[in-house]
């Protein structure tokens, strides 16, 4: 009893104080008043609406306002912002302790810090809850008598958070919010999904583009206007359908929806800033009243549905692309009509060959101007050659000149061009045809360098990979020309590897190919490779240079066939570690190696291998500069008359393993044979008569040169592999 009576008490004191806080209230003026005693605030909870003011006034005891920290726990109340009131002590008229103003929404918590106030209950709260725009978008219920937004509604909530933030603030915003239908057509023009379309790459710039700063009622808005959007770009309000309003070519069908931080306008379309691509490269086509014939012949030839396709934004779909578009217009493709001797268009459209004419204005991987290089190599949709080319400014991709470049779409890019490109127009084709130089970068980021490519030592091209995975360069080869590739780069080191195809698709070269590159990494560069290539009368040797550094600067190794120079390897600078040179050798009787040293020699090494892969010469030491090596013997040369008795001599089998048979001698001729490797160390000594048998098992695989000599001076030499 003795609880209740002292809770009645307080109550009554509290109830009959009221109207003495009217006087405090006239020095304390407010749109609320809160009340307190000792271990009370009287109300202890109030709900009122942002930007309103609540004033506190102390009838009893001493007690401070403290909305900071929580004084039970000693942490924070986090509220939307803090505030606090210095002690003061009641006064039955009402002692005004100050006015608080509460601008942002939220819960804001709050106690008296004095003493055991708040321990004995003397705790509030104020609520301040404002009926915002993202309120207002998710009271409507899809009725007949409210928006239909859900969609637009659900974008903005939870994908554009600087969106749900200008929705819920105190600061104030017009929306021009699409409806569900205007929804539904975007999903139409994109050929995405209501939630792929989720995934568009910047559909927050899309979202803010809708959001414009400041709150336009109808009768505000008029024609001409720009509307400062919270991305920054204005929108531009025009004259709509009907003689209503419409605000950047969408239809303003609804108006005036208000909250208390702004108002909303319901358009029939969705709006997009000026940075943002076209749906497809298809509407693109669609939308330029310059090629209503090219739009005309891809519908017909059934590609406006791949060209539609978003492989980018839905990635779980199958659809074809991302594409290229070389886009004739109409008057390219009439004149190509009347050069070409068809009655009109529709005689073209009906030629046989027409449909791959159309295919090769496609490519199925995003191309801009900057990936459009000089003799670039690209295959079209249908599956052919098609090469780009600069001419001073200008961009040709065939014969066709690129009047528009780079018209972005989310799965896509077109170009517009001045020509159709012609089905068989010449490429740079020679009398071996045309060879094509693929390129690849690994790590998608291009090279750091350029393949300088030599047809008969003059330089034809200085293609490289300018951004991306690949890139291709063509080139013409005749009868007898021989082709180098030299790397340059900036930098030390390989981006990627190269191959070099023949106009047969054979792979003449693979630096990504173990044969080709070894020990130190991937080729910088190749040397001696024929067109339309005829065997030597010898053999076809492959000498491979490396370098632990930067490549053989300005050294260069001599191949000597008997007195002729055969060829020469190096001579510049190559980046990397390893350059392959192929070199024809006529003779074979008397093959010189001579190292011409550059800057840094110390760093130099090289090897020599024949047709099958045998080592004949190895100066492989990273220790010591590579040495000149000589009188190397590649064929097997007899060096007597068909009519001796050594015609017949030879090495069966060869290669050989364990032992080896000499066979082809008859049996009262006595020899002796003297094996030697290919520097001219004697490694074995045998004397015999007749066909013998030599034991090779002391010997390590490699290439040697067996001396054979008879009793009568007669002198034979044979190449001899041991495996």
């Amino acid at each position: 009893m003795k609880l209740i009576s002292v809770q009645s008490k307080l109550l009554a004191c509290v109830l009959g104080l009221f109207f003495l806080c009217l006087h405090g209230r006239a020095q304390c003026e407010a749109d609320h008043t809160i009340v307190m005693a000792d271990y009370y605030f009287a109300p202890s909870e109030l709900t009122i609406l942002p930007g309103e003011t609540v004033a506190f006034v102390n009838v009893q005891g001493t007690h401070d306002v403290n909305g900071i920290t929580n004084t039970l726990t000693g942490e924070s109340w986090s509220n939307p912002s803090e505030f606090y009131l210095e002690q003061t002590e009641g006064t039955e008229e009402g002692a005004c302790m100050g006015v608080v103003t509460f601008d942002i929404p939220g819960v804001y918590n709050f106690d008296s810090s004095i003493g055991f106030q708040a321990q004995l209950g003397m705790l509030g709260t104020i609520t301040v809850d404002a009926f915002t725009l993202l309120d207002l978008m998710l009271s409507w219920n899809n009725d007949e008598s409210t928006p239909s937004t859900w969609q637009s509604t659900y974008a903005m909530q939870y994908s554009c958070l600087s969106c749900a933030d200008a929705l819920t603030g105190i600061s104030e915003y017009t929306v021009f919010l699409p409806n569900d239908d205007a929804i539904a057509a975007l999903g139409d023009l994109m050929n995405l999904g209501q939630f792929d379309m989720l995934d568009t790459p910047d559909f927050q710039d899309i979202l803010e583009y809708h959001i414009v700063e400041g709150i336009y009622l109808a009768e505000d808005l008029e024609p001409g206007m720009a509307l400062p959007t919270l991305l920054g770009e204005d929108a531009i309000v025009g004259q709509g359908v009907g003689g209503g309003l419409a605000i950047d070519g969408a239809n303003i069908v609804e108006t005036n929806y208000t909250a208390d931080n702004g108002v909303v306008h319901i358009i029939d379309y969705g709006m997009a800033p000026s940075s943002s691509p076209e749906a497809t490269v298809y509407q693109i086509v669609v939308e330029s009243p310059n090629h209503t014939l090219f739009e005309q012949e891809i519908v017909a030839n059934l590609l406006n549905d791949d060209l539609m396709g978003q492989p980018v934004i839905d990635d779980n779909g199958d659809a074809s692309g991302p594409f290229t578009v070389f886009a004739p217009t109409d008057e390219a493709i009439i004149a190509f009509a009347e050069e070409n001797g068809f009655d009109d268009v529709d005689d073209l459209f009906d030629s046989p060959d027409w449909g791959e004419i159309l295919y090769r204005h496609i490519v199925e991987v995003p191309l801009t101007s900057n990936q459009l290089g000089n003799n670039g190599l690209h295959i079209s949709y249908g599956g052919d050659p098609i090469y780009s080319f600069v001419e001073d400014d200008d961009i040709f991709i065939e014969n066709a000149l690129i009047t528009a470049p780079d018209l972005l779409a989310y799965n896509g890019v077109v170009h517009v061009i001045k020509e159709v490109i012609d089905l068989n127009l010449p490429n740079p084709v020679g009398s071996c045809g045309t060879w094509t130089l693929n390129m690849f970068a690994p790590n998608g980021e291009g090279w750091s360098g350029v393949m300088q490519v030599f047809v008969d030592n003059i330089l034809v091209g200085e293609p490289t990979v300018l951004n991306g995975f690949s890139s291709s360069y063509a080139f013409a080869v005749n009868e007898g020309s021989v082709v180098d590739m030299n790397y340059v780069s900036m930098f030390a080191g390989w981006p990627g590897n190269f191959e070099v195809v023949d106009a047969e698709g054979t792979v003449l070269f693979d630096s990504d190919s173990p044969n080709n590159s070894s020990q130190f990494g991937f080729a910088a560069g190749v040397s001696g490779l024929k067109a339309c290539d005829v065997a030597p009368e010898c053999s076809e040797i492959k000498v491979t240079l490396y370098s632990n550094y930067d490549g053989w600067d300005v050294g260069s190794l001599f191949v000597y066939d008997g007195l002729v120079i055969a060829d020469v390897i190096g001579g510049y600078w190559f980046n990397g570690q390893t350059l392959v040179g192929y070199v024809d050798i006529q003779d074979g009787d008397d093959i010189n190696f001579v190292v011409n040293s550059g800057s840094y020699s110390e760093s130099y090494s090289y090897k020599v291998e024949d047709e099958d892969g045998n080592l004949l010469v190895d100066q492989v030491d990273q220790n010591l500069p590579a040495q000149s090596v000589y009188g190397i013997v590649i064929c097997s040369e007899t060096g007597i008359d068909e009519d001796t008795v050594l015609n017949e001599a030879r090495f069966v089998p060869n290669p050989a393993e364990g032992s080896v048979m000499l066979s082809g001698i008859a049996s009262d001729v006595n020899w002796a044979m003297t094996v030697r490797t290919l520097l001219g160390k004697e490694v074995l000594f045998q004397n015999g008569q007749g066909q013998s048998t030599l034991d090779l098992s002391s010997l390590p695989a490699g290439s040697y040169l067996g001396q054979m000599q008879t009793q009568e001076g007669t002198n034979l030499v044979l190449r001899l592999v041991v495996r």
